[in-house]
């Protein structure tokens, strides 16, 4: 037959087990579906962000403003939805809400295990209006290349885009009908028409458009036609725009044409160059099936990342030359990956997150843990020695202008692990002198905790107070721990602030409250104290008796505070900032008086020695 303590091995042994297997049980929040980086939308059609994140607990969903609020209803115009969505439903235009409807948002999602935060969510709520679009003019020597221009209103120019060119007899180009013919739709949208004959310039040519969030599909208001010159004598090729750098950014896979709108007489010949990265000499464009030269356009038909870089397209006939450079930019969509993306990990052990990311630009990398930045700016997130307070939800974000990419890890104590807390603890109490005063705490952990008593910052041995003041701990049999303070004999002088502090390898708790005996006031002995010039000092004085009207400083016999680094606060502390050695370098006092007319004090000698490097601030805790 098993013995009792057999029996409780057994027991204990379960409910670890059953403790281990709770922790794998559960997770942190992770998104399932992450509301993208821009959403705009029409008011007549409105729209809904999903935000939808799992973990067990099954994570809270709260959303955010750009400054923080949190985001809170808007009959008609914004509700966040019970499944953690946000809806923001069609509108009149009269009832367009800046606040609401251009707003940066973000998600949060939290359980009992951590935090997460999705990247910004930019909320564009575009009015549906009435627009038109006109077709330029071209001007354009004989025998030279001409672009003709679909001119879009600002207002929607980021949200309509050119789908093709008609001309007066009903001919329709489009981006899709090639690169080899007369006429060319550009992927940026222009028209472009080459080897232009007299009899071009009876032809007129119209743009249409689509917008994309409506679907709407126009024809230009104004048609445009080229303008054209019959060359008199030679002349060098000429830029129909500023020579300055031009810039411009293009999604990876999508066709661009990089233009260089020159003419000359003679017809001038076109070179595209492009500046190494490795020492910045140019080199002459390779051309093929995906890169081709059309007129003095190059265009790109499925741009990739290597792409980018600084181009010089170089025009020259027999009269002269001109150039003109473009720095391009192809942005590859970010997407970020955390490796591993769960970790257990003992406490004091090293552990190590790895962020792997794809895209372009890259700007910046930054860690969150639990939804706040630590600071953390690199690939690559150790931490040497694992703690309680490293338990929880790391994330990594890659950002550049454009947009922002995120993804989590998350990291768990492993081992036997409970931190400290306690079950029950002594409260403040007022007491005469003479009879027996026991302080008691319980405290419980895994491992069980050690529970040491301090009064004033200064750790009880055992035998305090000529052997009046005593402490002792056991521990229960289901692992409690239990540790008294015990005055024998309640004197004035033992009054003060006491404290129990249970410890243990994975954390540390705190309690303190006052014992008033009640009688004069007295000032318990203070040893020296050193400190470090240019840091700061924080005394507490040691005060007993009771009850005490007041407690103040003095310096070589004048009252503290008499200059601004130096204060004095009502339970007796003393602070001094920006230590000087000649001025602070001194014996303070202590002095604590009643109503009734009685004083103590006591003595601090302060010494304060020169500055050391890498010496943190010092803070001073009495020690009677």
């Amino acid at each position: 037959m098993a013995k009792p303590r057999q029996i409780l091995l057994l027991l204990l042994a379960g409910m670890q087990l059953m403790k281990v297997r709770g922790q794998s049980d559960t997770s942190g929040p992770v998104f399932i579906q992450e509301p993208p980086n821009q959403v705009d939308f029409s008011n007549t059609t409105g729209t809904e962000i999903v935000c939808q994140a799992r973990g067990t607990p099954m994570p809270h969903i709260v959303w955010v403003k750009g400054n923080g609020d949190i985001v809170k209803d808007v009959p008609g115009l914004r509700q966040v939805l019970p499944n953690g969505n946000l809806v923001l439903p069609p509108f009149r235009a009269a009832d367009y809400n800046q606040e609401v409807h251009a707003q940066t948002y973000k998600c949060i999602a939290e359980n009992t295990l951590g935090k997460v935060k999705s990247r910004d969510v930019h909320v564009r709520a575009v009015i549906a209006q009435n627009y038109f679009m006109e077709a330029s003019n071209a001007y354009v020597i004989v025998g030279n290349t001409a672009l003709i221009k679909c001119e879009i209103p600002s207002f929607v120019s980021d949200l309509v885009e050119v789908v093709s060119w008609e001309d007066e007899e009903g001919h329709v180009h489009t981006e899709n009908s090639g690169y080899d013919g007369k006429y060319v739709v550009l992927p940026s949208g222009e028209l472009q028409i080459r080897n232009v004959s007299p009899d071009d310039g009876f032809k007129t040519y119209k743009c249409r458009t689509k917008h994309r969030l409506t679907g709407d599909t126009k024809l230009s208001a104004t048609a445009g036609k080229l303008v054209i010159t019959e060359p008199i004598g030679s002349a060098k090729p000429k830029l129909s725009q500023e020579s300055d750098i031009l810039r411009f950014r293009k999604d990876v896979e999508q066709p661009l044409a990089l233009t260089c709108p020159a003419q000359g007489s003679p017809l001038p010949a076109f070179r595209w160059y492009k500046f190494m990265t490795t020492n910045n000499n140019k080199k002459l464009v390779k051309l093929d099936d995906r890169v081709k030269q059309v007129g003095g356009t190059l265009i790109i038909k499925e741009a990739m990342v290597e792409d980018s870089g600084k181009y010089l397209c170089m025009v020259n006939n027999s009269v002269g030359g001109e150039s003109v450079e473009t720095v391009l930019t192809v942005t590859a969509p970010l997407s970020v990956d955390v490796e591993p993306k769960h970790q257990v990990v003992d406490y004091g052990r090293p552990a190590t997150f790895r962020c792997k990311y794809k895209g372009n630009p890259v700007e910046r990398i930054y860690w969150l843990k639990d939804g706040r930045d630590i600071g953390h700016n690199s690939s690559t997130l150790r931490i040497n020695s694992v703690t309680k307070e490293d338990r929880g939800m790391y994330q990594c974000f890659v950002i550049n202008s454009q947009e922002t990419a995120q993804a989590t890890g998350e990291l768990k104590l492993g081992g036997r692990f409970d931190p400290p807390g306690f079950i029950d603890v002594f409260e403040a109490q007022t007491v005469k002198p003479g009879p027996f005063v026991s302080l008691r705490c319980v405290a419980k952990g895994d491992p069980a905790p050690e529970i040491e008593w301090f009064v004033y910052d200064k750790r009880i041995d055992g035998g305090e107070g000529d052997g009046a003041i005593r402490t002792g701990t056991y521990r229960m049999i289901n692992g409690d721990v239990v540790s008294h303070l015990n005055v024998s004999q309640a004197r004035t002088k033992y009054g003060g602030t006491y404290e129990c502090r249970a410890s243990s390898k994975v954390g540390v708790v705190t309690h303190s409250a006052k014992l008033n005996v009640l009688g004069a006031p007295f000032v318990k002995r203070m040893r020296p104290a050193k400190v470090v010039a240019g840091k700061a000092m924080a005394v507490t004085c040691p005060v007993a008796g009771y009850p005490i009207s007041s407690i103040t400083w003095e310096k070589e016999g004048r009252q503290l505070p008499f200059n601004d680094r130096q204060s004095v606060f009502r339970n007796g502390t003393l602070v001094i900032t920006n230590l000087k050695r000649k001025e602070d370098a001194a014996t303070y006092t202590c002095v604590a008086r009643n109503d009734e007319g009685y004083s103590a004090r006591s003595d601090l000698a302060v010494t304060v020695m020169g500055k050391v490097e890498g010496l943190f601030e010092i803070i001073i805790l009495m020690q009677p």
